[in-house]
């Protein structure tokens, strides 16, 4: 399992080496001057694991969502392409039956990438905090989350030791990882990432 996980950042990395390489032509949206992280968006916009919004948008300051996070890494572990997902019989989370993200959600839980809120439910439309965005990439890059102590109550303490140490949040200025993580922000830590 983690030999694919490894496999696919590794072949999303040699993606993103070769586009560095060529030079990706900027995105164009129509609020690109908000974008504060441009390369790191035209990347992830390239890479198909963010895309910009239906009136031509990319929205930077936008609060992404577990269920938005959720699928940026299926995404982003699947090499840019949509996978194919199933869903469990019974939803895994109380609350994401009959949400559009059940499947990435259900995709990610069954890795231990993501988890739930503790009571049953997965909270699929509540911002997803730095912290929170910065487990799940660590976790779908390979750390064990038993092994680097991401569960329990120091989690957010334990989590941005290792995400400072692994550069996830380099070139993010004044991020608050204890708030919800703006599109702008999170293109930057995926592209973090897979560096």
């Amino acid at each position: 399992k983690n030999l694919k996980r490894i496999f696919s950042l590794a072949l999303a990395g040699t993606m993103l080496a070769g586009m560095l390489t060529v030079g990706a032509s900027a995105a164009d949206f129509t609020d690109d001057e908000k974008i504060v992280n441009q390369n790191a968006v035209d990347t992830m916009v390239a890479l198909n694991i963010i895309n910009g919004k239906d009136d031509g948008s990319f929205d930077p300051e936008a609060v992404v969502t577990r269920a938005e996070m959720a699928k940026i890494i299926c995404v982003m572990l699947n090499g840019g392409n949509d996978p194919t997902l199933g869903s469990a019989s019974s939803a895994m989370f109380s609350d994401i039956n009959g949400h559009w993200a059940r499947s990435y959600i259900e995709y990610c839980a069954s890795m231990n990438i993501i988890a739930g809120q503790g009571d049953g439910t997965f909270a699929p439309d509540a911002p997803v905090t730095g912290a929170a965005a910065a487990k799940m990439l660590l976790v779908a890059m390979g750390y064990d989350s038993s092994i680097f102590e991401f569960p329990g109550a120091d989690w957010e303490i334990n989590v941005n030791r290792r995400a400072n140490e692994a550069k996830l949040y380099e070139e993010i200025k004044n991020i608050d990882t204890s708030v919800g993580l703006s599109r702008d922000n999170t293109a930057q830590m995926a592209y973090n990432a897979l560096e």
